[in-house]
């Protein structure tokens, strides 16, 4: 178990190999010419004016001199370089000039962000967004004037269904009450965890993220009543930092809980399950940002102590594997679900990010044949989600987006009779009030909430989360960088986002008529789905989901694909 010393660690690095690597052939034959010039041109056209200088005098008229030159053999050395280099077509055309292309491209989003984007044009967050969270953390009024900004004719726009007849704590403008309780375990028989609040941090590890960032979290998810993930890196002195409560998350790799050939160690998990703030385990298969691939922490991240905590080696890059090697299916999934509850006794779920519509049902299936075993809760991870460092094509491409993944993961479990044994919670791209509302609707009894965390600690959406350059101090090892990161002033701000967010998504649920965001549904929420034209969420999602699983089923017992078998289908109805 990581002690409790709260060392705010980060990674230094040794100096010289930075030094060395700067000077390469082409910089010392720069600096070199523009020496010799400079001692040069002082010796053969200012050599009596020298002598006659005091040293200040000396010092300023070579430094100059030295300056200048260095700016023309610098230019002289990058045309060399240009010319010679051969990756770069284009550089070697345009060479030296080239680099002012660079330059926007590197800026060029920086540009955009302050400069030429609207309010409404940037993702993953627009303007709106991020200024909505930032005012609503800080504790500022996050009221508007003179109407929204919210296009409500665009394609996509979510709007609420408010009631004639809302909510009389409404009317009476009472102090929103505290009408949410869910409790998780029932079904399995192990000490069971009681949710009272919706909203809670999702996993992100330490080492994604600086000690700094994971103080600041636990701090107000206490303050805030809130769950805090610690993400498949393992629990580290951040995670203890406020004393919140934690879910202890078992990545592929196992960190912090592996034995020296990668396997679980029992014994290590046990001293888990007894740490005081861990109250419930998280068997991570996939998540939104890379499904299909496990973690990814680059070497640049990795300090002494996250090496120690995880149990690995440092100087490597921690790439985890892409399945648990305890299983390869559902009955294997409930053996290992089994095992892990029978160590920690403590509930015990599963995160996993949704593609074919037969996993899930196969699990809410097996959960309804046999009784007593399976998941306590399911975390539905969205393809949109995503904070850490991941390819591209996953990233963008992989895994249904959360709301038609919850809206499936929903139905599988009503469909198999499962739905209230099992606590479903939604993750991928929620940080507004709208984005839980909508979630709730489409079954989610509580949110995992990742980037819109971070954002109340002072994200700016620069971008750098992969390249250990975070300039907040949130998303990096580096210690210059992390200072940035006031722990007391940010825990601050996350509990004030998380209370907001419970009190605003309260008010949504009264406006609609009801006591709590639970008893919302999807059709009190309508989308515009063309100009003039707006369809209900039960339409869109739940209906779709549970015609992608009957044709798939259809399908399958036809030996044929979805798609051979609706042109079946029209060539004999033809």
């Amino acid at each position: 178990m990581a002690d409790r010393e709260f060392i705010q660690s980060g990674t230094t690095g040794p100096r010289l190999k930075y030094i060395l690597k700067i000077f390469n052939s082409y910089t010392t034959a720069w600096i070199f010419s523009a020496l010799v010039i400079t001692a040069a041109y002082g010796f053969f056209f200012q050599s009596e004016y020298l002598k006659e200088s005091g040293i200040w005098s000396l010092a300023l008229t070579l430094g100059g001199e030295f300056i200048i030159a260095l700016l023309i053999t610098g230019f002289i050395t990058l045309f060399i370089y240009d010319k010679r280099q051969k990756d770069t077509p284009i550089q070697r055309v345009f060479p030296v000039v080239i680099w002012g292309r660079k330059l926007l491209v590197k800026i060029g989003p920086l540009l955009r962000q302050y400069l030429f984007s609207n309010d409404q044009e940037e993702t993953p967050y627009n303007r709106i967004t991020r200024n909505w969270i930032y005012a609503t953390s800080s504790g500022a009024r996050n009221t508007i004037g003179f109407g929204s900004q919210v296009d409500m004719d665009k394609v996509g726009t979510t709007l609420i269904m408010p009631a004639t007849f809302t909510n009389t704590k409404t009317l009476t403008g009472e102090e929103t009450g505290q009408f949410y309780k869910k409790v998780i375990g029932k079904h399995t028989g192990v000490e069971t965890y009681t949710l009272n609040h919706f909203v809670h941090i999702s996993a992100m590890s330490y080492g994604a993220l600086s000690f700094n960032a994971h103080a600041a979290l636990n701090k107000g998810a206490k303050m805030a009543g809130i769950l805090h993930n610690t993400g498949e890196g393992s629990l580290a002195p951040c995670h203890e930092y406020g004393d919140a409560d934690l879910v202890f998350q078992i990545g592929t790799a196992k960190y912090g809980i592996r034995n020296e050939s990668g396997d679980m160690d029992d014994d290590l998990l046990k001293d888990m399950a007894n740490h005081p703030q861990v109250k419930m385990f998280e068997i991570k298969l996939a998540q939104g940002a890379k499904p299909g691939k496990g973690g990814m922490l680059l070497k640049e991240k990795i300090t002494p102590e996250i090496a120690k905590i995880r149990k690995i080696p440092l100087g490597k890059d921690a790439f985890a594997p892409a399945r648990h090697k305890e299983f390869t299916d559902v009955n294997g999934l409930f053996d290992f679900i089994d095992k892990v509850r029978g160590i920690v006794n403590k509930p015990v779920g599963i995160k996993m990010v949704i593609g074919h519509t037969a996993e899930i049902e196969d699990i809410a299936q097996k959960i309804s044949e046999e009784p007593g075993r399976g998941p306590d809760y399911i975390v539905i991870d969205g393809g949109d989600g995503g904070t850490g460092a991941s390819p591209h094509v996953l990233s963008s491409y992989a895994g249904l987006p959360m709301k038609q993944a919850l809206a499936v993961a929903d139905w599988a479990l009503k469909n198999n009779g499962v739905r209230d044994k099992v606590i479903l919670f939604a993750s991928g791209k929620i940080a507004t009030t709208i984005d839980i509302a909508v979630a709730m609707a489409l079954g989610a009894d509580a949110v995992y909430i990742a980037r819109g965390f971070m954002l109340s600690l002072g994200c700016i959406q620069a971008l750098e989360c992969h390249t250990n350059a975070c300039p907040t101090g949130i998303a990096t090892q580096n210690k210059r960088l992390q200072k940035a990161l006031d722990i007391e002033s940010a825990a601050k701000r996350v509990a004030t986002y998380a209370d907001a967010l419970y009190k605003e998504t309260q008010m949504l649920a009264e406006s609609c008529g009801y006591d709590s965001p639970s008893q919302i549904t999807s059709d009190d929420i309508m989308v515009v789905t063309s100009p003039g034209h707006l369809d209900y969420l039960s339409e869109l999602h739940g209906i779709s989901a549970f015609e992608a699983s009957y044709e798939r089923r259809q399908a399958k017992e036809g030996n044929m694909s979805v798609g051979e078998m609706k042109m079946k289908r029209e060539q004999v109805s033809t």
